[in-house]
């Protein structure tokens, strides 16, 4: 049998190559039997388009198409009779493909026929909730661009109903606007005036609140809030300054109140939030003094022990009268207690104006005047 080439088309260089054998056609028969061409010898030129007519045993066409450079061609192809050049490598690489996964650009090359195809290819996980671009079932193109963002699963939490959702936003800020949730912005109030909104505030799985700005997470919560706004007013106390001065009438290292001052009084108005009734905060927004406080003076000691010597002496009480006619915390005399500057008797007296008194006797004639607790200075 033999394997006869007839040509397709034409290119530059002609048919045949110059130096090619003469061409035998179909029913036709070599005057010479021994000068039957077992394959084709013929070349094409760059533009010619070749058929082949196969009529010499199987193994010897495919033989013959392989010497030509022609492969991977179907035995259906080859018993039809006529094979169609293609280029190898167009089949093998496939199409080039601009694919953007979550944002992450790469090139690939597939032979993936659609969208959803070339998703698969991929190993992409994706469902009919996902941004895709084009479409799923868009067939695919070379030089074609596909984007895929990922979905994430939110749950929704509102007037004690929960609903699952899927988003595609990435911040909780552009979440709440997805998916339409109420927030303080979306409200208008009026100055120290009560008012109640609703307003979400979206929680991730470990229940911690997300900021606005933070990335969503998967199994995130979005509640919906019933947030009240009051401002009561109420009068508060306002302590008294104190002032610390350093005297000889305490006893070194001890403290004594010389003024107790007076607290003060002013009219406030909070602002209080409550989340679902419960408080969530509270702070003043307005403040309006309606009586000063009085500062509260207290003196640090650097003196000698007061306290042990009128303990001593009088058990510490500045109303005492000994009937011999001593009196007050130190027992004064009557004598004694006009000569360092006292008027009236001592028992008319508190704490600090009879330890003034005693403290000019003490730098006048030190311990003596306290023979049995002087010692206790």
């Amino acid at each position: 049998m033999s394997f006869l080439v007839r040509p397709f088309g034409r290119g530059p260089h002609g048919p045949l190559h110059r130096d090619s054998p003469p061409v035998l056609t179909a029913g036709m028969k070599p005057a010479d039997p021994s000068a039957t061409p077992r394959r084709a010898v013929l070349l094409p030129g760059p533009h010619d388009v070749w058929s082949y007519m196969l009529v010499a045993p199987l193994t010897e066409r495919v033989a013959s198409l392989r010497a030509l450079g022609i492969i991977a061609l179907g035995t259906s192809v080859l018993a039809a009779g006529v094979v169609t050049t293609a280029t190898p490598a167009s089949a093998a690489d496939g199409k080039s493909v601009t694919l953007t996964l979550d944002g992450v650009s790469t090139t690939v090359r597939t032979t993936a026929p659609t969208v959803r195809d070339l998703l698969t290819e991929q190993g992409v996980d994706f469902d009919s909730s996902d941004i895709v671009n084009p479409r799923y079932g868009t067939d695919i193109f070379g030089g074609m661009a596909v984007s895929w963002t990922p979905a994430t699963r939110i749950y929704v939490r509102k007037n004690g109903e929960r609903s699952a959702h899927k988003v595609v936003s990435k911040t909780v800020r552009a979440v709440r606007d997805e998916l339409e949730l109420p927030t303080a912005a979306d409200q208008t109030f009026v100055r120290l005036e009560s008012y109640s909104y609703d307003h979400a505030l979206v929680y991730g799985p470990g229940g911690r609140k997300l900021a606005a700005d933070e990335t969503l997470r998967e199994e995130s919560v979005a509640v919906v809030h019933k947030i009240r706004v009051a401002f009561p007013e109420d009068t508060v106390r306002i302590k008294p300054k104190v002032v610390k001065d350093r005297s000889k009438l305490v006893r070194s290292g001890g403290k004594r109140v010389y003024k107790d001052g007076r607290n003060g009084r002013k009219r406030v108005v909070y602002k209080k939030r409550f989340i679902d009734g419960g408080l969530a905060s509270k702070r003043i927004v307005k403040s309006r003094v309606v009586k000063e406080p009085k500062r509260r003076v207290v003196r640090v000691g650097t003196g000698p022990n007061w306290i042990a010597l009128a303990n001593c002496e009088s058990g510490g009480n500045p109303k005492a009268v000994n009937p011999a006619g001593f009196y007050g915390l130190y027992q004064f005399s009557i004598s004694t207690w006009r000569a360092v500057g006292g008027k009236g008797i001592p028992t008319d007296y508190g704490y600090w104006e009879q330890t003034k008194r005693a403290w000019k006797l003490y730098k006048s004639a030190g311990r003596s005047p306290w023979p049995h607790c002087g010692s206790r200075l």
